[in-house]
């Protein structure tokens, strides 16, 4: 089995994980924003492919936060790379580049409006 080689920059001690196809990593640079679903973590990758993990998203907060993540809500972790690509409504939720609403927290309002104006 040949390992898959990420690029150093975006390289990341992130957990492997076990598909059916294998292990698989996954570079940061495609990871638009990660979901909370109960105890799982839905990764949404820029190409659109959605992987389930059987960690919570507090296990990838710790790790992501430093790496130019956001955590939005408690169930929601962003990719400021792609924030450009929100857009903030007027009820406290902001539009994900694919087109899905995050609530986002109160106390991190102020912060996610002066980072996107």
């Amino acid at each position: 089995m040949n390992p898959i080689l990420i690029p150093f920059e975006s390289a990341v001690q992130l957990p492997r994980f076990h598909t059916k196809a294998g292990e698989h990593f996954i570079d940061l640079g495609r990871i638009v924003y990660l979901k909370a679903q109960l105890n799982y973590t839905i990764f949404y990758l820029a190409d659109g492919e959605q992987v389930v993990t059987s960690l919570s998203l507090g296990s990838y907060v710790a790790l992501l936060e430093s790496r130019g993540f956001l955590r939005l809500h408690k169930s929601y972790l962003l990719n400021l790379h792609y924030l450009p690509q929100c857009s903030l409504k007027s009820n406290h939720q902001l539009v994900l580049p694919d087109g899905k609403r995050a609530i986002i927290a109160r106390r991190r309002r102020a912060m996610v409006k002066k980072i996107i104006r």
